[in-house]
């Protein structure tokens, strides 16, 4: 009895795509919600870069916003997260703070390990 090479093909894809995992993968500025808390309307550019560090997104075209983002997108919806912190200046003093995502309770780091249920 042989066993042809196209009769084995589709077996061997098919346990190849079964072994797939992809890591998740934190981007953007890592900061805790305590970090975030600890701005307040009044601050210099200085205080604000001294607390949640280079902002992620420092626009051209708007010079008075700081965007800080942090995401992980996991493979598992429920394990997906998302916050962002945007600062908006009036000269080099802030004006106003907008905060997303930071009621959560547990920030990921990515260094969590694998989870296997």
């Amino acid at each position: 009895m042989r066993i042809r090479l196209t009769h084995l093909f589709p077996f061997v894809l098919l346990l190849a795509t079964a072994c797939v995992y992809r890591q998740d993968i934190p981007q953007g500025n890592f900061f805790k919600p305590e970090d975030a808390a600890k701005l307040q309307v009044g601050m210099t550019r200085e205080q604000v870069q001294f607390v949640m560090g280079t902002p992620m997104i420092a626009d051209p075209f708007h010079p008075d916003r700081w965007d800080y983002v942090f995401y992980v997108d996991s493979q598992e919806d429920t394990r997906d997260h998302h916050q962002r912190v945007t600062v908006f200046f009036t000269g080099d003093v802030v004006s106003r703070l907008e905060k997303e995502g930071l009621e959560e309770t547990e920030t990921p780091t990515g260094e969590e390990g694998i989870l296997i249920d």
